[in-house]
């Protein structure tokens, strides 16, 4: 593996001491190929996660209070199979709520990097810290936010929202001009089947900076469309061509079985692809893990083969063919984001947080869900040398905005009564929710308004990505915040926005404020990070109208 020299002797440090007990001496001999990682954590228990490679593949692993291994709090033995392309995991139960703990493996040849972790309280709870993280292209550049997150002390969870890996084939996205040197994935085809979708995580886990953010922090983790394909959705994505990649849901079985293998995070109970699911942090928060993009979404309505044909035809009404579009097709009740079951499921969760009196309720899932109009002259911010076909898209946005329309169907703004739902249930089931999303690649913090206006059903963070380009990529004639302050002036509940920087969004959680931070770092394609810019924002929670509005 590719590791910086700064986290292998982070590691050694961690590991030099490690006992050889009698007992591991009946272990197989091998090697730790990927670090480790833990997750998902509960009160009393927590996922551990490493990857082994050797003999039969028995491996034992550990769990202490200390550094040291002093105090061991509970220990076993498992083993690492090609069936799970050697990965293992460890549900470990019976752990004191609310502390820290230090874990590792072990095997005949010696132990892995030790790893830290933590159990989620079981009551109390007086702050919780999150990072969250989105859409990590390997060849774009270097994982920076990664590597800045794990090395502060102060954050409890790593939550990611999506496009942990992309599916894309070597020099396609970015090309070969575009991408960073020496970030190379592997296999250079676009990925489709099992041993692809193996491949390519263990590519991601050659970097450093990802390993380090495992070793040292829990995370929980939902997937969004490049884990599987682009565009996807629950029957089909519009980059899967069975013709040439098979059936569809064949691929689906491949890529959720890799990112369950490699991910340290629970498994379904049943047999499906089954990934929403909640967390509590004490009286604090509830931390509910949605799927957006898999599970229950309708496919994604298109203007190519709806709206703009009837457009070009000239000599109509556009106005009037507008109004009939969002009536007829966009404003359908019957689309959906996540399904009749995960909907059901949403609301109950989150009544059984209020319930239980829980300050918030944070909301991981993978797009955008602000209204989002383009501004009228966002064309004028294009190179001339851009491609006909974004441009096509750009003229479109414009178009389709000025008629009243959202201009990205890919999120919740082509799903409008799915949307109105899920505020609807903000509204009425939580007392103070959190949206986290990411899928844009580029910041979004909004104030979600209930449907009846007076209050707000919700604030939004949907943070950016780590590598994976935004807006600076394709709206590059623009002056230094051109582009943040043409969106704001569109978007009257847009608060902040950062369309030209790569990083990642921290919230803190306590029972009188969410206080959240944008890290942004402006060049990763070199591999020293330097200083980021951070962004500061606020919001108060109230006892039964909803969070504040964010303040900066």
């Amino acid at each position: 593996m590719l590791i910086k020299r700064r986290t292998l002797l982070a590691a050694a440090s961690l590991t030099a001491a490690a006992p050889r007990a009698a007992w591991a001496q009946a272990l197989s001999s091998g090697m730790f190929t990927h670090g480790v990682a833990s997750g998902d954590p509960l009160p009393d228990g927590v996922i551990l996660w490493t990857r082994f490679v050797g003999g039969d593949g028995r491996i034992a692993w550990e769990i202490a209070e200390d550094e040291a291994f002093n105090t061991v709090a509970q220990r076993g033995q498992v083993r690492a199979s090609i069936a799970n392309d050697f990965c293992v995991k460890v549900d470990v139960r019976g752990l004191t709520p609310g502390r820290a703990y230090y874990y590792r493996f072990l095997s005949n040849a010696g132990p892995s990097w030790t790893g830290k972790t933590r159990t989620a309280p079981a009551s109390g709870g007086e702050s919780l810290t999150v990072a969250l993280f989105s859409c990590a292209n390997f060849p774009f550049g270097y994982f920076h936010a990664y590597g800045h997150a794990a090395a502060r002390e102060d954050i409890d969870l790593v939550l990611h929202c999506g496009d942990y890996i992309y599916e894309i084939q070597r020099g396609s996205y970015p090309n070969a001009a575009e991408a960073a040197p020496g970030r190379i994935i592997d296999p250079v085809n676009e990925i489709v089947s099992l041993s692809d979708y193996y491949q390519r995580y263990a590519t991601y886990h050659t970097d450093a900076d990802l390993l380090e953010l495992r070793r040292v922090k829990p995370m929980s983790v939902v997937w969004d469309d490049h884990e599987i394909v682009n565009d996807t959705w629950r029957e089909g994505a519009r980059d899967h061509q069975p013709q040439f990649e098979g059936a569809f849901v064949d691929r689906v079985a491949a890529a959720s079985k890799a990112y369950f293998d490699w991910m340290p995070i629970r498994r379904p109970e049943q047999r499906g692809v089954r990934i929403y699911r909640s967390l509590d942090w004490g009286d604090l928060a509830r931390i509910v893990l949605l799927d957006t993009r898999l599970i229950g979404r309708d496919q994604q309505i298109d203007y190519r083969n709806t709206l703009a044909p009837q457009l070009a035809q000239g000599g109509a009404d556009a106005t009037a063919l507008a109004a009939e579009f969002r009536r007829t097709i966009l404003d359908d009740p019957n689309r959906t984001m996540m399904g009749s079951t995960q909907e059901q499921w949403f609301a109950s969760t989150l009544a059984e947080s209020k319930q239980r009196g829980q300050t918030w309720q944070i909301i991981t899932q993978q797009v955008v869900m602000a209204d989002q109009i383009a501004p009228a002259d966002m064309t004028r911010l294009l190179p001339p040398d851009i491609s006909a076909g974004s441009r096509a898209w750009f003229a479109s946005g414009e178009q389709m905005s000025a008629l009243g329309l959202p201009w990205n169907l890919d999120s919740w703004n082509g799903y409008p009564a799915a949307r109105a739902r899920f505020l609807e249930a903000c509204t009425r089931n939580a007392n103070n929710a959190v949206v986290l999303g990411g899928d844009s690649h580029n910041c979004w913090v909004n104030n979600l308004a209930s449907a009846e206006g007076n209050r707000l059903a919700a604030i939004e963070l949907a943070g950016g990505s780590v590598t994976s380009p935004g807006f600076e990529r394709s709206l590059s004639n623009a002056a230094p915040g051109e582009r943040e302050s043409m969106m704001r002036s569109s978007n009257p509940q847009l608060a902040f926005c950062d369309l030209t920087n790569r990083g990642y969004a921290t919230l803190r959680f306590t029972r009188t404020a969410c206080e959240a931070d944008w890290i942004a770092f402006r060049d990763i394609r070199s591999p020293e990070a330097g200083t980021p810019t951070v962004t500061r924002m606020v919001s108060t929670p109230s006892a039964a109208a909803g969070p504040g509005a964010w303040a900066l």
